[in-house]
């Protein structure tokens, strides 16, 4: 009985080590772009069979996007396209934005994205952050990508509370940034997710602490939808000028 007990615990050693060994290398595999290779490939397969509209509103991002999955009723009359994929950093954006966003020619962007660079194990400062956004419009810039940017605030969440002073600040310094430019537009999303005594909204997240509820989402409707309706259907030159370049 004492060896088989013996036993017993040394296979749960091993299989608790092997566990914690598994999960450090996807956090390690999952911060290489290539590691998202056949979520990419996949977007060109259904391209293939069902082409999507030219001309819409292109979502990108990570879990936030990828998990949305009323984005298009949520959004409805407008014509959006899901292409969130996995844990996507900003840096993934950037590196498959010839694949994911240039094909479509569209006529806004929207990126979700920066919680999962903050969260990274090698740990991004928030002023990485900001020049990983200046790449990512590089890159569309040179793609001949001239669509105006939405980005979307880089949200709280229970799991990673201990994170949100650097998302914050990450916050701070690409709404300081949009407001300098005429082609990208800073939405403040994130201090909605807070009650009057500054504690997270429960009801917004998920069970896990890390995804969207139903609730998460009305929320980000509630903030995107008005803004694209207006600013898409208005005849300015420009259709997401703001002032100070935040809403």
């Amino acid at each position: 009985m004492r060896e088989t007990l013996i036993r017993l615990g040394i296979a749960a050693a091993v299989f608790v080590v092997l566990l914690f060994a598994f999960l450090v290398y996807v956090l390690l595999a999952s911060s290489s772009p290539d590691y998202w290779a056949g979520e990419i490939s996949e977007f060109e397969r259904q391209d293939v069979s069902n082409p999507p509209p030219k001309g819409g509103i292109v979502f990108v991002g990570g879990r936030d996007v990828r998990l949305w999955e009323t984005l298009e009723e949520d959004m409805a009359p407008l014509s959006v396209l899901n292409r969130g994929f996995g844990g996507a950093y900003l840096d993934h954006l950037t590196y498959f934005a010839a694949r994911i966003i240039k094909p479509y020619q569209p006529k806004a962007i929207v990126v979700i994205a920066g919680a999962e660079d903050m969260a990274d194990v090698q740990g991004r400062t928030p002023e990485e952050l900001l020049e990983g956004f200046k790449v990512f419009l590089s890159a569309l810039r040179a793609h001949d990508v001239s669509a105006p940017v939405i980005f979307v605030s880089i949200r709280p969440s229970p799991m990673r509370a201990a994170r949100w002073f650097g998302a914050k600040r990450a916050n701070g310094l690409i709404e300081a940034f949009a407001a300098a430019r005429d082609d990208v537009i800073y939405l403040d999303v994130a201090s909605l997710m807070f009650t009057a005594d500054e504690e997270m909204r429960d009801e917004i997240f998920r069970w896990d602490g890390l995804s969207l509820s139903p609730e998460g989402y009305s929320l980000l409707t509630s903030r995107l939808k008005p803004l694209l309706l207006r600013r898409l259907n208005s005849p300015q030159p420009n259709p997401l000028e703001e002032p100070n370049g935040r809403l």
